[in-house]
């Protein structure tokens, strides 16, 4: 028994020497593509994202003033009406809030949608330029450092500028 006990314990000890030993010989690469995405604008993507959105939050506004116009001439006016005119206002007024809220839900999702499509093509070509420049330096771990959780690193295991000036190149 105690024979067993030591050869397990020698084969953990060589096992972990050698887990060790693979950890040294790693190579790892730090990129921050949403700062990579930000600093590129080549292809207009968040100028043309913010136009849309601009857009689409101004005709929300316009959605929200009417809305409240509507109110206004609710509580001035209200005291002239029937109770039957006042209920239908206030139905109607219900309605135009359950319209809003339906066009802001639609338009956050065109608005990701968009998103996605816009954006998916940018970052499709980063993540290739990404993986060629770690196969070149030999990178064999290469984090994204707003998704991966990484707190700290060297500044020289950042591949973030020479990402964004191989994709402007391109």
């Amino acid at each position: 028994m105690k024979k067993w006990f030591l050869s397990g314990l020698l084969a953990c000890g060589l096992t972990l020497g050698y887990a060790a030993n693979a950890f040294a010989d790693l190579i790892v690469g730090v990129v921050d593509m949403r700062s990579a995405v930000e600093k590129t604008e080549s292809d207009g993507v968040l100028k043309k994202l913010k136009k849309e959105t601009e857009t689409r939050q101004n005709k929300l506004k316009a959605s929200e003033k009417k809305i409240l116009a509507f109110q206004q001439d609710i509580k001035e006016n209200g005291a002239m009406l029937s109770q039957e005119k006042l209920q239908e206002k206030a139905n109607e007024y219900q309605q135009m809030m359950v319209d809003l809220q339906k066009e802001m839900q639609t338009y956050e999702q065109e608005l990701a949608e968009l998103q996605a499509k816009l954006l998916g093509g940018v970052q499709k070509k980063m993540s290739e330029i990404a993986a060629d420049i770690a196969k070149e330096r030999k990178i064999d771990l290469l984090l994204e450092r707003n998704e991966g959780g990484v707190v700290y690193f060297q500044p020289s295991f950042d591949i973030t500028d020479e990402l964004i000036k191989r994709y402007k190149a391109k």
